[in-house]
């Protein structure tokens, strides 16, 4: 009997499908840096359109979360898709 809850598509397929566990394999492949990561980016990479990637840094209080919130909240009134990653370089867990 087939697993119901088994894939067959590749990572990025499924990434590319909008399966959002998909994405959190793919961004932990890259932070490890692992092989595998760089070849999906390499897959994925050209199915991205005219996505924007936009940075925020500033000290702890200067905003931040204030102005990406005002931001995403723009884009998602102008129906797009929107994905925030956040970084945190003091983070005990990854280092950043």
């Amino acid at each position: 009997m087939r697993d119901p809850m088994a894939d067959d598509r590749t990572l990025a397929e499924r990434l590319l499908a909008g399966d959002k566990r998909a994405l959190a394999r793919g961004i932990s492949l890259v932070e490890d840096d692992d092989p595998e990561g760089w070849a999906l980016v390499r897959e994925v990479y050209p199915h991205t359109g005219n996505a924007s990637v936009v940075g925020f840094t500033g000290p702890p209080g200067a905003g931040k979360s204030t102005l990406i919130g005002a931001l995403v909240a723009h884009q998602r009134a102008l129906e797009r898709t929107v994905a925030v990653l956040s970084i945190d370089p003091s983070s005990p867990f990854r280092g950043g």
